[in-house]
Order: structure tokens, then C-alpha cells, then sequence
């Protein structure tokens, strides 16, 4: 697709979300669908932050606090920062955009990796800044080779830790590498969104390297682990002049007050979070063994979705899954033409989504034998 050169966006492709459950028309049988395309917690919120979330609501005609006091003071404590390095955002979406917003403008260039999370290309493009796409390595992100591509003209590199959509994550030693070698003027974005579900001794927390005094804003979400993908909560973490910045180009109120109440409770329910966590690992690990009986390749991951290929044309197998009740997100748009990145979801939506592929596979025969 060619660029319109009035039209800095003309040749990006938007996000495409997962098929809400409203839009679909009917339910095949008697059963409910099962959504595994958004990465969604399918425990849903915790109960006192959809308590919060309901007294809230009765003052929903008055205007929220615009600067989050109570939830960033929450956070401040929780992290060990301080409220002058937290910004809240729409989910951490509105982060990407606001760091694009805030430091690139007009000819500004943004570093990331090829076949991560789109809307970092997204968000450079909307503001009129250049994208340079790094390969993957192994389905890993090559931090030396994105280090090495940063530039006097670089401004922002984009890091998903774990990325979006393999599930993968790169090390402290990478890490720690990746900051000796990028030049110091050069701010990280550190995408986070996925970290609580990360068990892993050598998974480096960008809060380590904030502390350092690196050029780095760390970005993290309510919607994945806590639970509340409807309310949209994020927020970031950075140094207070990065936090400034993006203060004078976030929009007013771009929170509401129910996702500041419900995340404020979220926050404080850790036996919520570890069952979150538990459920995911075990399902993982059900989806990954019986994606190797099957003789299906993937990426071993350590989030709550796993990207699978299943050697036929992705955006075909979504459709057949789709008239079975099972949404998916097929990943051509990210260039794996034959894969579906699949959520992690209860032990029964697991087993009715194998059972749906099986179908699927099957009839085209692309099981192995």
C-alpha cells in the first residue's frame, strides 16, 4: 500500500481488535463462543475492584481526577517511586501514542522490532516519524541489532518485554547489553504488559534500570493480568522530566473515575493476581502439549497466549473456527501468514478450542498422522 504524501497514515493498516462478542451475529448450538483472540484474563476482575467500579458509577456525572492522585499514590507505594514518575493512560495504548507524540515529531525516527505489536509503527506513522523495523532473531527480539540502528536521528526505541504477538522475552544480560550500547540520548519505551505473568529468574524489570537513571519510560497495564481490558488502565513509569513531557500532550481526563476506582482495588488483591497467574500457566502449558502431540510448531511463551502455526492459510482456519463459536487472531497482518495466536482461556474453553481445531485441521487434512 502506497503513502499519500499529504497523508502520513495512508499506507498503515489500522488495528484490527478482536471480534467483539456483541458484533457476532448468533451463537452456533446452544453454547456461548469462546473468545481466545485478545488476550484477555478469563477470570475477569477481581470482586472488590468491580465493587469500586459500581460505587463509582453513582458519581459518573461528575468529572474524574484529572491527575489520578489516589491510584498513582497506590502505585508510587507499590513500585517505590515517586507520583511525579507516573502517568496514567487509556490502558498503556495511549502511552505509545503519547511517547511518539511527546518526542518524535516531523522526521524523527523510532526504532522496534519487525512483527511486534503494531501499533508502535502505528503511532510513530500518526505523527509523522520513521520507523526502522529490526528482524527477529529466533522469534527474539536482536537487541544488539536494534542498538546498532539507533542514530543521531534516533529518538525512541519501542521494547515489548514480553513482545506481542510471539511471547517471547528478552533477558537481564541482553538487557543490560542493549543499555550499554544505545546511545544515551536515545529514550526506551519498555512495554510491559505482559510482566506479571513472568516467572522467570532472568526476566530484568524495567523498574531496575529506571532506577539506574536510564533514559527509559516502562509501560504497564491493567487489562492483561488484573483484568480490566474494559476499562482501559495503564500507566507508566519513567523520569519525572519524561513525565512531564507527556503531561502537556496527554488529552484532560483521559481516565475515567470507574477505571481509577476498580484499578485502585485491583491493585491490592494479590490472591486475585496469583490465581490469574496460576490459571494461565497451567492452561499454557495444557495448549503448548497438546500442540505437540498434534504436530503443531510454536513459540514457547511465557505470557497468556501462545502463537501457533498450523501450516495453512491462518485467516482461513479463523473463519472455519469462527462458524465452530471459537475466535482466534489469525497473524497475517504480522507477517505469519500460517499462524493464530491463541489466549489462554479456562481449562473447558481450552478443550473446546482443540477440539474445534481438530475439526478444522482434520477436514483439510493438515494433521499430522
Amino acid at each position: 500500500m502506497s503513502q499519500d504524501p499529504a497523508d502520513p497514515v495512508s499506507g498503515t493498516a489500522p488495528y484490527l481488535p478482536g471480534s467483539p462478542l456483541e458484533e457476532l451475529d448468533g451463537t452456533p448450538g446452544d453454547d456461548p463462543f469462546v473468545r481466545l483472540a485478545s488476550n484477555e484474563n478469563p477470570l475477569g476482575p477481581s470482586p472488590r475492584a468491580v465493587e469500586a467500579a459500581r460505587a463509582a458509577l453513582g458519581q459518573v456525572h461528575r468529572y474524574p481526577d484529572a491527575a489520578g492522585r489516589r491510584l498513582r499514590s497506590a502505585l508510587s507505594r507499590k513500585f517505590q517511586v515517586t507520583p511525579d514518575q507516573i502517568l496514567l493512560g487509556n490502558g498503556s495504548t495511549e502511552l505509545v501514542e503519547l511517547l511518539a507524540r511527546a518526542f518524535l515529531g516531523r522526521d524523527g525516527w523510532a526504532v522496534m522490532a519487525e512483527q511486534t505489536f503494531v501499533m508502535y509503527r502505528i503511532a510513530v506513522q500518526a505523527v509523522n516519524g520513521q520507523a526502522r523495523e529490526i528482524p527477529l532473531r529466533g522469534s527474539r527480539y536482536d537487541l544488539d541489532a536494534m542498538a546498532a540502528a539507533c542514530d543521531d536521528r534516533t529518538v525512541l526505541v519501542y521494547l515489548a518485554n514480553p513482545d506481542n504477538p510471539t511471547g517471547t522475552y528478552v533477558t537481564r544480560e541482553e538487557l543490560e547489553r542493549y543499555f550499554s550500547r544505545v546511545p544515551p540520548g536515545v529514550l526506551t519505551a519498555l512495554d510491559e504488559a505482559y510482566a506479571e505473568y513472568l516467572d522467570r529468574d532472568d526476566y530484568p524489570s524495567g523498574l531496575d534500570f529506571l532506577r539506574q537513571g536510564r533514559r527509559v519510560a516502562v509501560l504497564r497495564t491493567f487489562s492483561k493480568a488484573y483484568g480490566l481490558a474494559g476499562l482501559r488502565m495503564g500507566f507508566a513509569l519513567a523520569p519525572p522530566g519524561i513525565i512531564s513531557a507527556l503531561e502537556r500532550v496527554r488529552s484532560p481526563f483521559n481516565t475515567s473515575r470507574v477505571a481509577q476506582a476498580a484499578a485502585l482495588h485491583a491493585l491490592e488483591e494479590a490472591e486475585h493476581l496469583q490465581r490469574s497467574r496460576e490459571l494461565v500457566r497451567e492452561g499454557r502449558e495444557y495448549l503448548e502439549q497438546e500442540f505437540r502431540r498434534r504436530g503443531l510448531s510454536f513459540i514457547p511463551s511465557v505470557t497468556n497466549f501462545v502463537l501457533v502455526d498450523v501450516r495453512s492459510d491462518a485467516e482461513e482456519i479463523h473463519r472455519r473456527l469462527l462458524q465452530r463459536g471459537i475466535i482466534v487472531r489469525p497473524m497475517a497482518p504480522y507477517r505469519f501468514p500460517t499462524s493464530l495466536r491463541v489466549t489462554v482461556g479456562t481449562s473447558l474453553e481450552n478443550r473446546r478450542f482443540l477440539e474445534a481445531l481438530d475439526e478444522v485441521l482434520g477436514s483439510l487434512g493438515a494433521l499430522s498422522s
